[in-house]
């Protein structure tokens, strides 16, 4: 069975309908079926991530949208195991995600059942994630954003992530250039991380062969890639699901959170703090900052 990836052509007369029934049958589907096998591949935290958590003030609570197993929710936690650092361990962080399986296997990864019901996680949509506006210190989207298949899905998956979060008062300009580690502290901020269409090393080798035979357009940015589940996975025989991804290029990442700051109806500024490439994603952090009234 083949398994290189495959390039996706995408107009951008698809309509919402047609946008959230083709995310149906190729993210959403394929996740569910997957949900367990790829769980278990989901254990270690990308570096930055914790690094970001570090720099928020005791007693915030925030949300990670896409959370898929929960493997961020742990992080700094103050619901976490009593054995902790506590002065390290005081943050709350509420996980959603469209995959029912992933938000059960987020459940049961708390080690104990009271963990289990202090945590919250539910089930629901990046683009509409019925929390209140404005109510959490911070937000995270990780490997979430690019799943979405039209420019104006994940720019209100970016405008859904800003809704969320509580401005702040304007205290200091970022400095130039843009920081490349997210080391400035405060609340009002969220994280974001996409896959990259610029590889290097061996995830660009990886990423080459898999998209070998598709070379007629260099330039696509929206592939179907393959998960393999192995034998041991899928009951004696190996089977391959495809995932779609729209691959982010430098500086698409920005350019996204600028046009939903736009096209916002709130009173506030987007402000990017930091960002870069880490492991063949972009990445970036940004301030949502309170306007202040017209003199």
């Amino acid at each position: 069975m083949a398994r290189a990836s495959q390039q996706v052509q995408l107009t951008d007369a698809l309509s919402a309908a047609d946008s959230a029934s083709y995310e149906q049958e190729n993210v959403h589907a394929v996740y569910d079926e997957i949900a367990d096998h790829f769980s278990s591949t989901r254990y270690k935290p990308w570096p930055l991530i914790p690094r970001f958590l570090a720099t928020l003030p005791p007693g915030s609570v925030g949300v990670d949208l896409g959370c898929g197993n929960g493997k961020y929710l742990f992080l700094r936690s103050v619901l976490g195991d009593a054995a902790q650092d506590s002065a390290a361990s005081s943050l709350v962080t509420l996980g959603s995600d469209r995959c029912a399986p992933l938000i059960s296997a987020a459940q049961r990864n708390f080690p104990s059942f009271d963990m289990q019901r202090l945590h919250e996680v539910a089930v629901a949509d990046a683009l509409c994630s019925g929390y209140r506006y404005g109510v959490f210190d911070y937000a995270l989207s990780i490997a979430t954003i690019h799943h979405f298949s039209t420019p104006e899905r994940r720019m209100k998956s970016i405008q859904e992530l800003i809704r969320l979060i509580q401005p702040v008062d304007d205290d200091s300009p970022t400095p130039m250039p843009v920081p490349t580690v997210p080391d400035r502290p405060g609340r009002g901020r969220f994280m974001v991380y996409v896959w990259a269409f610029e590889q290097r090393g061996g995830g660009r080798r990886l990423f080459d062969e898999q998209l070998e035979h598709y070379q007629d357009d260099a330039a696509a940015q929206d592939v179907l890639v393959p998960w393999v589940r192995t034998a041991q996975h899928t009951q004696g025989q190996e089977d391959v699901h495809h995932r779609y991804y729209h691959l982010f290029r430098e500086h698409e990442l920005e350019e996204l959170v600028q046009w939903a700051a736009r096209d916002l109806q709130q009173p506030v500024q987007v402000r990017k703090e930091a960002g870069g490439w880490e492991r063949g994603n972009w990445w970036g952090v940004w301030r949502v900052v309170r306007q202040a009234p017209p003199l």
